[in-house]
């Protein structure tokens, strides 16, 4: 009898322990999951791309007439290199745009502008947001004939990396042309474009 209550008393120390060993694994705090760590992007290297848009603009100062607007589309291709510094990157660019910017009146058009652009801005991973200022170079056929002038821009863009290659991302540009081609006619013209580029 003694011995049945010894093995009796040893089953259920036994199960005890087990149930208390148990407990205690179910009891323990599930780990902590490692933090999200979102992917970097390194915008350093050359691209080439495409750009299209709207423009808009003011003459003054036009011989015989005063003022008048100007708006119609424009696109062309551009060029370019980067290089992150980390949080910062800088760059230079060349663009051209093809453009028809009727002037009101039937007076002609802006038909092409070419650029050379610096760029500095913000590194945000995957988005880069950024001031730019340059060099233009504007064409126009009118009816007083055909001129052509150098003026200055300033500007702002973001460029979204969709992958390692693509790039998109919307440009604002300002264009100032003063006296263009010694006519005496000033000429402001606001561009607003969507880009598409390859890096290398």
């Amino acid at each position: 009898m003694k011995h049945i209550i010894a093995i009796a008393l040893a089953s259920t120390v036994m199960s005890a322990s087990a149930f208390a060993a148990d407990a205690i694994v179910y009891n323990e705090p599930a780990p902590a999951s490692a933090p999200m760590i979102a992917p970097g992007f390194d915008w350093t290297g050359p691209y080439i791309g495409i750009q299209a848009g709207y423009a808009w603009a003011d003459l003054d100062n036009i011989p015989g007439v005063g003022s008048a607007d100007a708006d119609g589309v424009l696109g062309g291709f551009h060029a370019g290199y980067n290089y992150d510094f980390g949080g910062f990157v800088v760059g230079g660019e060349l663009d051209y745009d093809f453009a028809n910017v009727e002037i009101d009146g039937g007076l002609g058009e802006i038909d092409g502008v070419a650029r050379a652009k610096l760029r500095a801005g913000a590194d945000l991973g995957q988005v880069l947001v950024y001031g730019t200022a340059g060099g233009a170079y504007a064409t126009a056929d009118t009816v007083l004939g055909d001129f052509s002038d150098f003026g200055w821009l300033v500007g702002a863009g973001v460029d979204f990396a969709a992958t390692d290659k693509i790039i998109v991302g919307a440009e604002y540009l300002y264009h100032d042309f003063s006296d263009f081609d010694n006519t005496g006619l000033d000429v402001n013209v606001h561009t607003l474009k969507a880009k598409a580029s390859f890096k290398f």
